[in-house]
């Protein structure tokens, strides 16, 4: 009997430990969401030039076509 209560308060420490992992895990994760570092926003610029070269070249592309077509 006393192995079962020694097995039972260790399984409830182990549940305990790692609800509070778990909790102490999401709750950083989420406050490290929060706040744009440096990186992250020169990142995020570099990735909306690249997208503003991508769009001007499709444009670019659709006015030769425009051009092309008007002359043949």
């Amino acid at each position: 009997m006393r192995k079962l209560i020694l097995s039972m308060q260790s399984t409830q420490s182990s549940k305990i430990l790692v609800a509070f992992f778990l909790l102490s895990t999401t709750i950083f994760a989420l406050s490290a969401c929060e706040d744009k570092g440096a990186a992250e926003k020169a990142g995020e610029r570099i990735d909306q030039g690249f997208e503003n070269v991508s769009d001007a070249y499709k444009e670019g592309v659709e006015e030769v076509k425009d051009e092309i077509d008007d002359h043949s």
